[in-house]
């Protein structure tokens, strides 16, 4: 009765949804008080199975954190209001009566992301009204806009060498290449989040060679796969990183090695010469 949840599920493991939920919790610190953290994190709990969703009444949630239902349907608002949930209206199949919301808990993107569009586009957020968010951060606002509003925002958002070579395949479809786009955040964050995806052609060279072989019919999982190949990507420049660290380093301690025989010898030479 709740395989339903596997299509509002927004990351792959567990791990992913812990971290995205740590990810959430570090950029609201000020805005998140203790109760707010901890309905979250029960929602988060109940989250596991389908990561991500659950099917959540206010109730069970008021029992499990011991609140009232008033409070918890605030704590729930302002979560909602703070993109890091949305509530779906659930339609029950064989009465059609509206039952318990399902809670979706929503990717955290890079706030690089959010920066880059505030230098980018200043004038965005005067044009809101003062709103400070810069980029839209879940399914049902991306919906509430135009493919060319959207477009135009995701534009703003994403590094340009990416949009260059991700947007052509998804024309028209916002939606695909939000999606996309967060996959391949949160793929990389699960590996090093160091790592600046639009400084390593790696990335666009990995994407390129998955939708050839999503465009031949080999691929049903377009995001799932993007988010393993795109984690082996990183693991692979992570690596390549980590030696050239090391060769640095090695290379520093060999030069230092020269310095100090070098200065045995002439040492030495001179205490020929002195006898």
């Amino acid at each position: 009765m709740t395989i339903y949840l596997s299509d509002h599920a927004t990351f792959n493991s567990t791990q992913e949804l812990n971290y995205n939920v740590s990810q959430h919790e570090q950029a609201n610190h000020e805005k998140l008080t203790a109760s707010n953290r901890t309905v979250l994190r029960f929602i988060a709990r109940y989250s596991v199975k389908y990561a991500g969703a659950s099917h959540l009444k206010a109730s069970t949630i008021a029992e499990g954190t011991e609140k009232s239902e008033r409070t918890v349907r605030r704590i729930l608002s302002k979560l909602e209001a703070l993109n890091i949930i949305e509530r779906v209206t659930f339609t029950r199949p064989k009465s059609g009566g509206t039952g318990a919301n399902i809670i979706v808990i929503q990717p955290f993107l890079s706030e690089r992301v959010a920066d880059r569009q505030a230098a980018e586009n200043p004038r965005h957020a005067s044009d809101e009204g003062g709103n400070s968010r810069k980029e839209p951060s879940s399914k049902r606002e991306i919906q509430n806009y135009t493919n060319e509003t959207g477009t135009a925002m995701l534009r703003h958002a994403i590094p340009k060498r990416l949009y260059d070579v991700m947007a052509p395949f998804f024309e028209g479809d916002v939606e695909g290449l939000y999606n996309a786009i967060g996959t391949l955040y949160k793929s990389k964050a699960s590996v090093d989040p160091s790592i600046l995806c639009e400084e390593h052609s790696d990335y666009t060279g990995a994407f390129m060679n998955v939708m050839r072989r999503f465009k031949e019919g080999y691929i049903r999982n377009l995001n799932g796969y993007l988010y393993s190949t795109w984690q082996a990507v990183t693991s692979t420049i992570s690596r390549r990183e980590a030696r050239r660290e090391s060769r640095g380093s090695t290379s520093g301690l060999s030069d230092w090695f020269a310095q100090e025989l070098s200065r045995e010898i002439s040492q030495e030479v001179a205490e020929g010469i002195a006898t």
